[in-house]
Order: structure tokens, then C-alpha cells, then sequence
């Protein structure tokens, strides 16, 4: 506390070791929204501060880093590290965003203008300016389609365009590293994050609904009746960031947002602005550092966001903070382990669990099944593939089946093949009792021998396609898809806890 009071007396800032930063922070004024008086950011800490400087409260990343940070609050409070956060906004705002978010409102402090974050240096896009020759007769009616409308003091027209035009730009990706790649993330999932949603979590946009959890997806008709809707095929699946789970996250967020805009977004001029993080000792010294270079990049780790404060609160809450299933943290299940670990059944295709989007696409193949049998007769034909070719290639199935407690054929640049073989090795298959066998490097790569291992292998099993998996000398389909007389394939035995006494029985578990 004195060192901050004297930080606050001209003259005496420069004298002491204090990083830039946390000058510019503690001389700072923003609205205290408890009281509505001007206050330093800095009012009330002591000792080690954790400083986060979000953008407008209404903003995409806003929710998303303040959600993490009220499930370590405990943590923090532990580790003595005191949090202030200061967002663009009003009191109305901050009060709004404290009770959706649940951070405290003595944490929070609001600054209208952005102020801090010029001071700061703080990414605001690419810089665009627009030119003279728009003038306000042109940008009142654009403005007016955005969210907000346009700003009822003409004076402000400008100012909200230059800061429509830079905010949008990030939101496409330009003046914005990152951001494309963390909105297709948040799209296609993540094998290395934990999960995002719990399952009872409902979000609803409008006429859609999503949930519990990441499983149906139900439209209302506006003529009423039954909704329409469908099952999300990763919806049994746990223990990682699944696709589209992510996204949800967000589009609850953007609906509270959307919703509130003109209580959230209280400064347009201001909409670019992005935010930083800091933590700093008790002697002001700057701990860690991040400042968002653009739209959904407030974490320098995204797939973790709190993974800086590992040293403070402690590896596990820092990169589960939710404590949702987490395959791929810290002693297998993670922190809080809602999905079961690697090796207890759980629902993990290969280290990570990165089986969403193959599901969807290995389903789309189990439809083409009829197409690729054909195609595989006919290769088959064209590489002159005789009956003693194929004699050969089922004896050698026989012996390599006899001779080994698992067995995969598969190709060497299939995402199918490669996930089968992770996920016996995550469900304790033993290396050196399973037996990989590449068939070629693609169903269009195969030679003669290639060709008859795949044409003998649809004769054995009804399964076209590959990874084809047996394990005791009895096939098991592929990875998504099965046949009537294999069962529905290894994700699903692995999801169902039926794939480790599976093994087991055919003494192929490492030891």
C-alpha cells in the first residue's frame, strides 16, 4: 500500500524500479462501479496483483477469460495474488457482465474511454482510417445496420466506423494473428484442451437449442409443433474439447451480449480496442506479460488460458480451471476428471481423444461402404488379382492372425488407420504383441499384394474400408464403423468399457 502511494506522488514513479506497465496501470483513473468514483486500478491491492485488461465488456473475449478466472478465484485468494480487472464500460455494464459471468464486482473496474488501453499501447486492429470523401451522410446508414445503430452524437460517427471497420477486420483474421485459427478451433474442437461444457448445459439462440451438454440440437418452428433437430455423434464422448463445443461456449456468450448490446457496448469508438495481462510481484516487476493481438487471442495459450498462473494456484487448476474431463491433462483424467481417464474405459481415441470430426467423417464412410466394395472388386480385377493371389493373401491373413493377439491392417496415410493404432496403445494394448500391417499407403496406392490383402480382407469380413482390426483371431471392424458380424468398431468398445477386457482376454494388455 505505501508503495502505491508514493507510485502516486509526482515525481516519485520514475525514482522506483517499476515497470512501465505498472506505472502507466497504477496512475491510471477508471470508475470504481461500486461507488462510481474515479479510483487507480490498483486501488486496494496489496502485495502480488494479477491485472487483467479486458476490451468492451461486451466482446467476444471478454466472458471467455472471466469464466476461468471465477473458478480459480479460490486458488488465487490461496496464493495470495489479488485480481483486479478492468474492462471498457460503464457501471450498468459491469454490473450486467459481474452477475453473467459471476466475477465479483470488487474485482471489476470499468473504464469508459479506453483510456488505460491507449495508454497502454494496447492492438486495436489494423489501423484503418477511412478516407474524407465518406462523410457522415454515408456512415450514419451503415452504422445503422450494425449492433448499436449509430451513435446519436454525429461527432462519434467516425470515430464508430474507423472502430466497426478495425473490429471487423480482426473478427476476418486481418490485423489479427490467431484469430482464424482459434474461430476454426472452436469449430473442429481440440484434442489438447479439456472440455468446455458441462453436461446439463443448455444454450438456446433464438429458436435453436443446443444441449445438454454437446449432444441434440433442436430448431422450433414458428408454426409450432414438434422442434426438428438431430444427435451430435460426439455427444457420448468425453474427456476433451469436443467440435463445436467451443463454438457454443461462444454463441451463449454473443447471445448475452447481443441481447444487452446497448448496455454492454457503452463506448463504439472503442470496439477495438484489445486487452493484456499481468501479474506483478509486490515490488511492481512485471511477472508475466500478454497483450491480445486481436479477436479471441486474450490467452497466450489457448487450449489452457490460465496455464501462466501454473506457478500461483498449481498445475492442475491452471490448466483445468472448469475441472471438466481432460483426457489429455495432467495425470490422464485432469483436474476434476468429469470424463474417465485413458485407462479406464473412457471415451479417448488415441492420447488426446481427437475423435470428433474423424467420427463424422468415418460415419460419412460407413455410407459409402456399397461404393468402396465395388471399387474394391474392381482393383482388384485391374491389378489381375487370380485366385491364387487371393489363396495367398487369406493364408497370410490366417497365419498373421493366428500369430498375434492384435492385429491391424491398415494404410499408412490413413487418419483412420493412425487413431486405431493410438487408441489401442491408450487402451493398453501392448506394442509387442500387436501386429500393424500397412496394406499400402492408400486404397489407391495398392499393387497387386496390396490389392489382394483388401480384396480377401472384404471376403473375410464384409468391411471394405480400413483400419480392419481383430484381436484373439476375431475382427472387430474399423475405428467408427463395424459389420453385423464384428460389432460397431473400437471407438465404440473403447466408449462402452468393453474394449480393456477385450485385450485382456486375448493377453494382449502391456503389463
Amino acid at each position: 500500500m505505501v508503495l502505491r502511494i508514493l507510485l502516486l506522488t509526482p515525481g516519485l514513479a520514475s525514482a522506483l524500479s517499476l515497470s512501465p506497465a505498472y506505472q502507466r496501470i497504477a496512475a491510471a483513473k477508471v470508475v470504481d462501479p461500486a461507488t462510481g468514483g474515479l479510483v487507480s486500478p490498483l486501488d486496494g491491492l496489496t502485495g502480488k496483483s494479477l491485472v487483467v485488461v479486458l476490451p468492451q465488456l461486451g466482446d467476444f473475449d471478454t466472458a471467455e477469460i472471466c469464466e476461468q478466472l471465477v473458478a480459480v478465484d479460490d486458488a488465487l485468494k490461496e496464493a495470495e495474488l489479488a485480481v483486479r480487472v478492468v474492462g471498457i464500460g460503464d457501471a450498468a455494464a459491469a454490473s450486467k457482465f459481474s452477475a453473467f459471468t459471476g466475477l465479483p464486482l470488487d474485482q471489476l473496474r470499468v473504464d469508459p474511454d479506453g483510456a488505460l488501453h491507449r495508454e497502454l499501447g494496447l492492438h486495436a486492429g489494423p489501423g484503418w482510417t477511412l478516407p474524407d470523401a465518406i462523410g457522415d451522410g454515408l456512415l450514419k446508414p451503415v452504422l445503422s445496420l450494425l449492433p448499436g445503430g449509430a451513435p446519436a452524437d454525429e461527432a462519434q460517427l467516425r470515430p464508430a466506423a474507423e472502430a466497426w471497420l478495425n473490429y471487423l477486420a480482426m473478427c476476418a483474421g486481418v490485423g489479427s494473428p490467431g484469430t482464424l485459427r482459434e474461430i476454426l478451433r472452436g469449430y473442429t474442437g481440440d484434442a489438447t484442451a479439456p472440455e468446455r461444457l458441462t453436461a446439463d448445459a443448455v444454450v438456446r439462440a433464438g429458436p435453436v437449442s443446443i444441449g445438454p451438454g454437446v449432444g441434440p440440437v433442436e430448431w422450433t418452428m414458428p408454426w409450432g409443433g414438434e422442434p426438428l433437430g438431430y444427435e451430435n455423434w460426439w455427444a457420448d464422448e468425453r474427456g476433451y474439447q469436443r467440435p463445436l463445443e467451443l463454438a457454443t461456449v461462444r454463441l451463449r456468450n454473443m447471445v448475452e451480449v447481443i441481447s444487452g448490446w446497448d448496455e454492454y457496448v457503452t463506448n463504439p469508438a472503442a470496439l477495438a480496442l484489445r486487452g493484456a495481462t499481468f501479474v506483478f510481484d509486490a515490488d511492481g516487476n512485471v511477472e508475466y506479460e500478454w497483450r491480445t493481438r486481436g479477436v479471441l487471442t486474450y490467452s497466450e495459450t489457448p487450449a489452457r488460458p490460465l496455464s501462466f498462473l501454473a506457478p500461483y494456484v498449481g498445475e492442475a487448476a491452471a490448466r483445468n480451471p472448469l475441472g471438466l474431463g481432460d483426457d489429455a491433462g495432467a495425470g490422464g483424467a485432469g483436474a476434476g476428471g468429469a470424463g474417465a481417464g485413458a485407462g479406464a474405459g473412457g471415451a479417448g481415441v488415441g492420447a488426446g481423444g481427437s475423435r470428433g470430426l474423424l467420427k463424422v467423417a468415418g460415419r460419412a464412410m460407413g455410407l459409402l461402404a456399397p461404393v468402396f466394395a465395388a471399387e474394391n472388386r474392381l482393383q482388384a480385377a485391374a491389378m489381375g488379382v487370380d485366385d491364387d493371389a487371393r489363396a495367398e493373401a487369406r493364408a497370410q491373413i490366417d497365419t498373421t492372425c493366428a500369430g498375434s493377439p492384435v492385429v491391424v491392417y491398415t494404410y499408412g496415410l490413413s487418419p483412420f488407420s493412425s487413431e486405431a493404432v493410438a487408441l489401442l496403445e491408450a487402451a493398453g494394448a501392448a506394442p509387442a504383441v500387436t501386429r500393424v500391417v500397412e496394406v499400402g499407403p492408400e486404397w489407391f496406392l495398392l499393387g497387386k499384394e496390396g490389392s489382394a490383402l483388401r480384396a480377401e480382407l472384404l471376403a473375410l469380413t464384409g468391411q471394405s474400408s480400413l483400419p480392419s482390426v481383430f484381436i484373439g483371431g476375431r475382427h472387430h471392424g474399423g475405428l467408427f464403423t463395424g459389420t453385423a458380424g464384428a460389432g460397431p468398431g473400437l471407438a465404440a468398445l473403447r466408449e462402452s468399457g468393453e474394449l480393456a477386457p477385450l485385450l485382456q482376454r486375448a493377453g494382449a494388455l502391456a503389463e
